[in-house]
């Protein structure tokens, strides 16, 4: 996009006092064509200061102010206002740039420029919200992955998904729904409309929990707005206005036999299980969570002297945590599991696809071998009163956090204790305890004293 160039000029015209109007010009590439010529023309923004001046007191390019004399007798209110206007529409014109990624009209960039001037009445709550958000999404998915604001290609379809159903409730209620006019009604409308579709849809209603990650993005894009000071009609982050989560509630996990029966099963024929398998048998012999488990390839087994001793193990971050504020670090021995995939694999961890697809292949895989137990899951589903109790297979409801679920228990059930299983599941930066503050553990020290009691158990997988 082209820079933008100004300059201040003084109109031809004087009025009775013989004085000259003060136009201020902002150049910034827009351009109209002119049918008759069959030319385009370059026009400027060009907005009146509302003040006048005797040209004996004006200083012309490149200052563009009252000159000393004007200021002495005066003040400096006249090249105060010159300032803010220069100022503001400057702002203006790249806030509508980085917002639209397009030049403004003439009539836009004025009606932006006026409404911080306080000229005229804010038009920017008019904003389609559906429109907005595709912008964002366009905005977003373009920028830098070391970008902050960055979105990937999930979270970009994450939130056309929410543009589309934006668009659905319009079609349905035949409105267009702009940031100046949604209401409390409109909002509540909103969700239990999208609701009722899905359940025409497919059967049955969204559960609590998806209606909670609805909400949560939708505040988000409220958020966004608010930053480039779109007014919303709504008081959003009220909390009469927030919809809790309520995740289904069941317990499951992988038995040893089970997991054996994964480590013998030959997966060479299909990618997808391979992952899967891959995937269970190193979250359910290191406890880490999908966050982690997606950058274990960057990580390095590594052989640790300790006392004399070599030890097989890795250091990793934990990047899920209620205490986050600072990095976590947890070492992990290597089990007789995980050491056969690295040797599989060149010494090195398997690479993962995204969270989404680990998900989808580690459920089409435990379909595959059967793993058809019945496990008890309580649903809540939004806008329905009770709760849900149904009976499942297994292989329906098993997921990656169930891999972490099945490290803990196994251990559990071996007579591991909670002191030496939490160091490494959940290492802690506060100290929960006066002799926590005394601790002086290492990490090594953690996954040592792991090993030394998992191996007189003679776990026939659990071992080091």
């Amino acid at each position: 996009m082209k820079q933008a160039t100004h300059f201040f000029n003084l109109e031809a015209k004087k009025n009775k006092s013989g004085e000259q109007l003060i136009l201020f010009n902002l150049s910034y590439g827009f351009k109209t064509y002119n049918s008759k010529t069959n030319n385009f023309r370059y026009e400027p923004l060009r907005i009146s200061t509302k003040w006048s001046i005797n040209k004996e007191y004006w200083i012309d390019k490149p200052t563009y102010r009252a000159n000393q004399s004007f200021v002495r007798k005066y003040g400096k209110d006249l090249n105060n206002v010159l300032d803010k206007i220069e100022r503001i529409s400057y702002e203006q014109l790249s806030f509508f740039r980085n917002t639209f990624e397009k030049e403004p009209t003439i009539e836009e960039l004025k009606q932006l420029v006026f409404e911080k001037l306080g000229r005229t009445k804010k038009e920017n709550n008019a904003i389609n919200i559906a429109d907005y958000t595709e912008k964002l999404i366009l905005k977003r998915t373009k920028l830098s992955n070391t970008s902050s604001e960055f979105w990937g290609t999930t979270t970009g379809n994450q939130y056309q998904a929410i543009a589309n159903r934006l668009r659905k409730y319009e079609s349905e209620k035949n409105i267009n729904l702009t940031f100046g006019e949604i209401t409390e009604e409109i909002y509540w409308d909103y969700f239990k409309t999208i609701n009722d579709v899905h359940k025409v849809d497919n059967g049955e209603y969204y559960t609590q929990t998806t209606v909670n990650k609805e909400f949560r993005s939708v505040r988000a894009i409220f958020n966004c707005a608010k930053e480039e000071n779109i007014d919303i009609n709504l008081a959003y982050s009220k909390k009469s206005l927030k919809i809790p989560s309520s995740p289904s509630s069941y317990e499951t996990y992988l038995t040893e036999e089970q997991l054996n029966t994964i480590i013998n099963t030959d997966t060479s024929h299909s990618k997808e299980f391979e992952h899967a398998r891959n995937y269970i048998i190193l979250s359910s012999f290191t406890g880490l969570r999908i966050g982690d488990m997606v950058h274990l390839h960057e990580v390095k087994p590594e052989t640790i002297t300790y006392k004399s001793k070599k030890y097989h193990c890795f250091t990793t971050k934990i990047r899920k945590s209620r205490e986050n504020t600072q990095e976590l670090i947890t070492t992990i021995p290597i089990l007789q599991p995980v050491k056969k995939i690295l040797e599989s694999n060149g010494n090195g961890f398997p690479k993962f696809t995204s969270e989404p697809n680990i998900r989808k292949v580690i459920r089409k895989f435990l379909t595959h071998l059967k793993f058809e137990n019945e496990v008890i899951t309580k649903t809540k589903y939004y806008l329905v009163n009770e709760v849900k109790t149904e009976s499942k297979k297994q292989y329906e409801l098993f997921s990656p956090h169930d891999c972490r679920g099945t490290f803990i228990t196994n251990l559990k059930q071996l007579g591991i204790q909670n002191d030496t299983i939490e160091p490494i599941t959940h290492p802690k930066i506060k100290n929960k305890s006066v002799l926590d503050g005394y601790d002086k553990s290492s990490l090594i020290d953690n996954a040592v004293k792991l090993i030394n009691q998992i191996n007189p158990k003679k776990s026939t997988l659990f071992k080091y």
